[in-house]
């Protein structure tokens, strides 16, 4: 039987009403009739009992009814199937970015009109109070060595005994990255704010600019460490008061493409509240609004 009379008779057999059939299918009361009969012509056997109101299927109407719920069925699954195939390759890029190792990062890196676009994608960011607490420091080539010096200072101020290959490694955090930006928190204390939801913002800016990297065609990584904690590096980085340094990014081409991303399942991080739970500590926590559990300790 032909595939267009399929919704004709699903309709029919939702609604149990000739007029009401004929309404969800945007057609004619005498339209429908004479698109079941045209079915029936068709299949060669009566499928709609005659008369009206609606009398219902025949047997052989019942057959293949059966069969046209498991075709709307089939296609409905085929058609979110293609709907969740688009939706995944829009977010393919997304779902493709990984965090690249220095060691696996060549020339060339952004140049100046990148930088700004992924800085302009940062500022896209969640922001509540458009606050930008945030801002990033960058370390031009000519300057790499001088910074490769104070990070081995500084972990000889945590380390003095460190071996030559730990002092290499310290000085190539600075110097092997194509590129390389320190990103830095500046929350607004005298702002109306809390200064967790700056740090918040601060956070989503920092996704999206690595979002916006990977977008670019760019490898990069975050590093911190216990360098991001020391104050004499602070200092000479020209962080102020209150700023935090969150960690170094290195950006490049990459050369070879990470392991893949241990696989974890979207609903493992996902729960659903239960109100019935949630009544129920309301409840307890009225009934102790001071938080002390036990009764018997209260001065009252």
């Amino acid at each position: 039987m032909t595939q267009k009379y399929i919704p004709h008779l699903l309709a029919l057999d939702r609604e149990r009403d000739w007029a009401r059939a004929a309404q969800a299918c945007g057609i004619s009361d005498n339209a429908l009739a004479q698109a079941i009969r045209s079915a029936e012509a068709e299949f060669g056997h009566a499928l709609v009992r005659a008369g009206r109101p609606f009398q219902g299927f025949t047997l052989e109407g019942e057959q293949v009814l059966a069969w046209a719920r498991q075709f709307a069925q089939a296609v409905d699954a085929l058609k979110h199937c293609f709907a969740d195939t688009r939706k995944r390759a829009g977010l393919a890029p997304l779902l493709a970015r990984r965090s690249v190792s220095p060691r696996r990062l060549a020339m060339p890196g952004p140049d100046s009109g990148d930088m700004d676009l992924m800085i302009e994608a940062a500022l896209c960011a969640p922001d509540h109070g458009a606050l930008h607490p945030w801002r990033v420091l960058e370390f031009p080539a000519h300057q790499r060595e001088a910074l490769a010096s104070l990070f081995e200072q500084e972990k000889l101020r945590r380390d003095p005994l460190a071996p030559a290959d730990d002092i290499r490694r310290a000085r190539e955090h600075a110097t092997r990255a194509p590129a390389l930006i320190a990103f830095i928190i500046s929350p607004r204390p005298r702002s109306r704010v809390p200064v967790r939801e700056q740090w918040l913002a601060a956070g989503a800016a920092l996704g999206n600019f690595l979002n916006a990297a990977h977008h670019l065609g760019f490898g990069a990584i975050v590093l911190s460490g216990e360098r991001c904690f020391d104050p004499a590096l602070h200092s000479a980085l020209g962080l102020r008061e209150g700023e935090h340094l969150a960690g170094f990014i290195s950006l490049g081409t990459i050369t070879s493409q990470p392991s893949p991303r241990a696989t974890v399942a979207p609903s493992s991080m996902r729960t659903a509240w239960q109100a019935e739970q949630a009544a129920a500590v309301t409840a307890q926590a009225l009934l102790q609004p001071d938080g002390n559990h036990d009764s018997h300790g209260s001065d009252l």
